[in-house]
């Protein structure tokens, strides 16, 4: 196994994440490739217009007042340190940290009234599957958007793993493969948090990275040399998908000009973007920092306008690339924030309404869906439940998200229940 470890993340829970990139070997974080190829009989659904889709988490809550449902006519408590401001699109007004976004407005769309959140401690499983860690829990595990394309969209040609997590894959993620089982996991890169922009490596941990590249070198020229030919057909291609020039050379963002690392200024959205262009399904990655109990517009300071250039230049790049009509790109944390600052200038959980951001995937673009009440506290127009948002998904990428699949029980689990595709987006 081959690992690089990076820096870690602390949430209001104390729960701090280790980040860790590991490449190479069969099993690892449950990616077993050999039985993906082994077991691929299945048929897969009807294409749609989005053959992949990128996840963003922003892991900790983001508040929506000061992101994408400002409240400029409320009182200061509510509204805030920051101006609304004009987007591309006529009569939509987002944060004054998101300029970039602003610009490309036609091009993006805004749910502003997902509702019906779980209040549970900076879980993301519902958002990943479909369903809280909680339901997970009682009712039998689920799998994730990622591994349900892994399933249904993965072919023996593959050269490139399907599914790549670039964020941390514990229980409360929900991007694991459920009772899909092991086949289906990601390839994954552990450690959520602000960190996890990008692999940082320190100047007297040069030599670690050196060390890694070779260490990945070795395994690669094992697989061309000969070195697991008594492995069986199926582990044999598993290993050379994994150690495979592609899937090394997307991973490997020092390949791309410094003009372009620069562009982004975050080496994860720049790796989604190389995974996809190279036929992965699924990406999943995340930017922390959104926790933000005190201090909150110190903190969004900080990270809004880098998280605005790695997002907007990710999506020009699929854009000029012919990508984004068939990559669907969602953006949204695990609740909203209150709309009321509180006594030591931050904003607390709440998970009653928050926003979501979308582009590309075929889906309509240019709009604002729903609406809050004036002070941004509850969703008074166009409602829509975070299921109905991951039914929407899966019907960007043309599969059902209806659709059983039969559990370890013997039992028909449908993709989503009580949800359905948002028609102002799907059409």
């Amino acid at each position: 196994m081959i690992s690089i470890e990076g820096g870690s993340h602390r949430l209001c829970s104390g729960v701090s994440r280790r980040d860790v990139l590991r490449i190479g070997s069969l099993g690892v974080a449950g990616f077993a490739l050999s039985d993906l190829l082994q077991l691929k009989a299945e048929a897969a659904s009807t294409r749609g217009k989005a053959k992949s889709i990128i996840m963003i988490h922003l892991s900790g809550g983001p508040s929506h007042v000061d992101t994408y449902d400002p409240k400029p006519d409320a009182p200061d408590e509510i509204r805030g340190e920051f101006k609304a401001i004009s987007t591309k699109v006529p009569g939509i007004q987002i944060g004054e940290l998101f300029p970039r976004q602003a610009a490309m407005m036609d091009q993006l769309s805004i749910i502003r009234s997902c509702h019906k959140v779980l209040p549970e401690e900076h879980a993301s499983s519902l958002m990943t599957c479909g369903y809280s860690f909680t339901e997970r829990r009682t009712q039998g595990e689920h799998p994730s958007i990622g591994s349900v394309l892994a399933k249904l969209r993965s072919g023996p040609e593959a050269v490139i793993p399907p599914y790549v997590s670039l964020r941390g894959m514990n229980y409360e993620t929900g991007l694991g493969a459920g009772f899909l089982g092991p086949s289906y996991e990601a390839l994954a890169y552990d450690g959520p948090g602000r960190d996890d922009l990008k692999l940082r490596v320190a100047a007297n941990r040069q030599d670690g990275r050196r060390k890694m590249l070779e260490r990945l070198n070795g395994f690669r020229q094992a697989v061309d040399t000969g070195a697991v030919q008594s492995q069986d057909v199926f582990v044999q291609r598993a290993l050379e998908i994994v150690a495979s020039s592609q899937t090394y050379d997307a991973l490997d963002v020092s390949k791309e000009t410094e003009e372009t690392r620069k562009r982004y200024g975050n080496e994860h959205f720049l790796r989604a973007r190389r995974l996809v262009e190279r036929g992965a399904q699924c990406v999943a990655l995340e930017v922390g920092g959104w926790d933000t109990h005190s201090d909150n517009f110190k903190q969004l300071r900080s990270i809004m306008p880098p998280l605005d250039q790695a997002f907007t230049e990710l999506v020009k790049d699929l854009k000029e690339r012919g990508l984004y009509d068939e990559t669907v790109v969602v953006m949204w944390g695990e609740f909203g924030r209150t709309p009321k600052v509180n006594g030591t200038a931050g904003r607390d959980h709440w998970p009653s309404v928050m926003s979501v951001m979308l582009a590309g995937g075929g889906l309509k673009m240019g709009q604002v869906i729903g609406a809050t009440d004036p002070q941004g506290m509850y969703a008074v127009e166009q409602p829509y439940t975070v299921r109905d948002v991951v039914a929407t998904l899966y019907s960007a990428l043309g599969i059902n998200p209806a659709m059983n699949f039969v559990d370890p029980q013997s039992r028909p689990v449908p993709l989503v229940h009580d949800a359905a595709p948002i028609p102002e987006l799907i059409g």
